[in-house]
């Protein structure tokens, strides 16, 4: 229960952070992945947990060289794998991923712009297909002129809720 409260608190701390500053900074997500390591450890849990940090450190890395996110949601995804280890992070990213399709829609709709993330997520999706690495990372530049912009941790915060109320403890 402690596990999950701290996890808890940490993902609200970086959704609040990130929503005021736009930034999930080091001093919350650094620590959350030694603590998730070191309690996992006490409990014999830390080669599910080192995976678990492992494996939500390497797909957000993918993201963060494709422009699609930015580093700190790395790292936060790296504490939640840590503290829900392997292989619960990959029910964790998928949920994010659903949660962040929503709200990317949400957010679409509200600027009148839905046509063009639809087109623009099937272009992402085609270049992804044809391994077209510089037209993907092009078009997936968060930070670009016009992109429309939604803090993530939020979403990884709203994900990793989602999966601490309803996995088994």
């Amino acid at each position: 229960m402690i596990l999950r409260l701290l996890l808890a608190a940490v993902v609200l701390a970086a959704a609040a952070t990130d929503l005021r500053t736009r930034r999930i900074p080091n001093w919350l997500t650094l620590p959350a992945m030694a603590a998730g390591l070191a309690v996992n450890a006490l409990e014999s849990r830390l080669a599910p947990s080192l995976s678990g940090m492992l494996a939500g450190l390497g797909v957000y890395f993918l993201f963060f060289t494709l422009g699609f996110r930015g580093a700190g949601d790395g790292k936060l995804m790296g504490a939640v794998g840590a503290f829900v280890g392997w292989p619960q992070i990959a029910s964790v990213i998928v949920l994010v991923a659903l949660l962040g399709g929503l709200a990317a829609l949400a957010v679409a709709w509200r600027h009148g712009a839905v046509a063009r993330v639809v087109r623009s997520a099937a272009s992402i999706l085609l270049d992804l297909a044809r391994f077209r690495w510089t037209e993907l990372r092009a078009r997936g530049d968060f930070r670009a002129e016009g992109a429309l912009r939604l803090p993530h941790a939020p979403v990884i915060a709203a994900g990793t809720l989602v999966f601490l109320l309803f996995a088994p403890r």
